[in-house]
């Protein structure tokens, strides 16, 4: 009777919501992230050169308590899920 049990236990999914990913799904998000982080570094130099183009009106200081004090803090509270447990007897 003991020889028909099957278990199966996927811990996959609540791995990769802990952060801990396959190779192939580590390589795509940190592809994307490389290709955000540059678009976002792009958009900010752009923006700083402009600012600073107007120095009669824009000062370095105005810039660095810019870039100090404009990073916003975020807490989430989420689900993360546990094991797919699959079992046949």
């Amino acid at each position: 009777m003991l020889q028909k049990l099957d278990l199966n236990i996927d811990s996959y999914p609540s791995r990769r919501a802990l952060g801990f990913y396959k190779l192939s799904d580590s390589t795509q998000n940190f592809a994307q992230k490389g290709n955000k982080t540059a678009q976002e570094a792009a958009a900010f130099y752009a923006s700083t050169g402009d600012k600073l183009s107007d120095f009669e009106n824009y000062k370095i200081s105005d810039l660095a308590a810019e870039i100090m004090y404009s990073e916003q803090r975020e807490l989430v509270v989420a689900y993360k899920p546990g094991p797919n447990i699959d079992f046949k007897a």
